[in-house]
């Protein structure tokens, strides 16, 4: 067999047969009246001509159907409404602070973490939300932000004389600073609260990071 026949037979689907199907997909579409999209409605219709005249389907289009009938079960549902029924406050502002944290640290979650600053009543799913919220990046950084700047404004402190100080700090380093600004922590890394300091003798305000500075003795 040539290389362009091993390519063609490659890239082609395997069929997925079931008996039931026609059945099946007339019984998820039914149930998904009102909940389903414009789209998975036309969709579903469009699967059903396919499998009354093939009595199959693609590989591809079996597991879009698969999703969509659980998507239509009543144990799906009813497990649906019931994560947002008991959805808090709390888990609300934990949602919120991770979109913060998407938006801080691209790429991941871009477009969801825009639907959620923008819509306060958009409810995830309950996986979506315990992938985006629970992960050790996002718990990591709400334990940062929760525990609190450790220099206020206004305050002296000294950038490290360290080899580890990076940033435009560093020429600073063994100086003394004042403290302009504090800024919300958004980062899974310690010590990575960023501020913007005045080192002693300087007109120009500098961005640094906490790991930076320590307190003037």
């Amino acid at each position: 067999m040539g290389y362009y026949g091993r390519r063609y037979f490659a890239k082609k689907q395997p069929r997925q047969d079931n008996p039931q199907l026609v059945s099946r997909i007339e019984k998820a579409a039914a149930r998904g009246t009102s909940s389903l999209s414009d789209w998975e409605r036309s969709f579903m219709g469009s699967l059903l001509d396919s499998a009354k005249k093939w009595g199959r389907l693609t590989a591809k289009q079996h597991e879009v159907f698969q999703r969509i009938e659980k998507k239509t079960d009543p144990a799906h549902q009813a497990a649906v409404s019931a994560w947002r029924s008991s959805f808090t406050d709390e888990m609300r502002e934990s949602l919120v602070f991770a979109a913060n944290y998407y938006k801080a640290n691209p790429p991941y979650y871009g477009e969801v973490a825009d639907r959620i600053l923008k819509d306060s009543s958009y409810i995830p799913s309950e996986k979506l939300y315990r992938k985006m919220v629970e992960n050790k990046y996002v718990q990591r950084a709400q334990a940062n932000a929760q525990s609190g700047p450790l220099y206020a404004v206004g305050s002296m402190v000294t950038v490290r004389d360290s080899k580890s100080v990076g940033g435009p700090i560093r020429p600073y380093r063994g100086k003394d600073a004042v403290i302009l600004e504090v800024r919300d922590g958004l980062s899974a890394t310690k010590g990575a609260r960023e501020y913007v300091v005045l080192p002693v003798g300087e007109i120009k305000p500098i961005e640094t990071q906490e790991r930076y500075i320590k307190k003037k003795r």
